[in-house]
């Protein structure tokens, strides 16, 4: 039972989505291992997929010399990116290892390289984790990257970014819709439509989101995470939070769609968060790196440029370059600006 001052998302055996919706299957780990190794959906193979993703260098100098007053953005893989504005240096879900797994030969195995390696960094201000699945929790890289930036993150998840050796006075946890503050921007948790586990036992124990970012000449920025379509969430999310300068939205791991439509987006329903939540320019993450779903790897970008055309939106506005790419965008001016 719910405590007065208890949030609704918050339960007796851990957290849970807003407005949840219906499992069209049953799911758990042991079957989508059933699944995927002995059901009828054909599955690419990791050692099959090299090359088929474009790769691009990224602009070296342009990373380590941004100019402030643009966006500038450098696609390093699934859903790590590098985000660059107003003099900050931003690094999202930062996986550089070869697995997104807990073991060395088994799990998820990377078939597009890093288009920036560690490295080649520059020095990080702010890195958002968006909850603790292996692709997107990286202890390995996490370490590497040490305690110099300030890391945000969900509720719960200290304790094991700690694993990696970050101190507690190096992190902020939030939940959703708390906010803080850092100098030249502020953050804001916000829900998506997912769940979180490491093990087989502890399923929905740590929170889960994305972020918004409001720099202080009020540029907004949104990184979504993960997540499935949920209308009524993003529909409210819109309401409360829509009108957004540039977004970091999902399009890939989405096939077969019985199984994965409550926890990643399609390209088509991608493009409805796009107009959900008032998204002016946007990047599509999470595809092209690591084999996680059913359909064919390049096949994300080729559906999101239908959905575009579907939605009366222009591709310049939705971009899938390729992996590696450092791509700048100037702020749109709203209406009310121009006039």
């Amino acid at each position: 039972m719910q405590t007065k001052n208890k949030p609704a998302h918050h339960t007796e055996t851990g957290f849970e989505n807003r407005h949840p919706l219906p499992d069209p299957v049953k799911r758990s780990f042991w079957r989508f291992l059933k699944r995927r190794y002995f059901g009828n959906d054909d599955w690419p193979k990791a050692k099959h997929q090299h090359g088929k993703i474009p790769v691009e260098t990224p602009d070296h100098n342009a990373i380590q010399n941004p100019d402030p007053t643009q966006l500038q953005v450098t696609w390093v893989g699934h859903a790590t990116v590098l985000v660059q504005y107003g003099g900050l240096n931003i690094l999202t879900d930062p996986v550089f290892s070869k697995r997104a797994s807990p073991f060395k030969r088994l799990g998820p195995k990377r078939y597009t390289p890093p288009g920036l390696s560690m490295d080649e960094l520059p020095r990080l201000d702010l890195v958002l984790l968006s909850h603790n699945h292996y692709d997107h929790f990286d202890l390995a890289s996490l370490s590497e990257l040490g305690n110099a930036p300030r890391y945000v993150l969900p509720l719960k998840n200290g304790a094991l970014l700690e694993k990696a050796g970050i101190k507690p006075d190096r992190y902020d946890e939030l939940d959703w819709d708390d906010q803080l503050s850092h100098p030249g921007v502020t953050i804001t948790h916000v829900p998506s439509n997912h769940w979180s586990s490491r093990t087989t036992s502890d399923r929905k124990e740590m929170l889960w989101g994305g972020y918004i970012l409001e720099f202080s000449d009020g540029y907004r920025f949104y990184f979504v995470g993960d997540t499935g379509w949920n209308e009524k969430l993003f529909t409210e999310l819109g309401a409360q939070y829509g009108g957004i300068d540039f977004g970091l939205i999902p399009i890939g791991a989405y096939a077969p769609r019985d199984f994965m439509r409550n926890a990643h987006t399609n390209p088509d329903e991608a493009v409805k968060i796009m107009q959900a939540m008032d998204v002016k320019q946007a990047l599509a993450i999470h595809w092209g790196t690591f084999v996680l779903t059913a359909e064919p790897v390049d096949e994300p970008p080729k559906h999101l440029s239908k959905a575009l055309e579907d939605a009366g939106i222009p591709e310049h506005n939705f971009i899938a370059p390729a992996i590696g790419a450092t791509r700048a965008f100037e702020r749109k001016q709203a209406k009310a600006e121009i006039t």
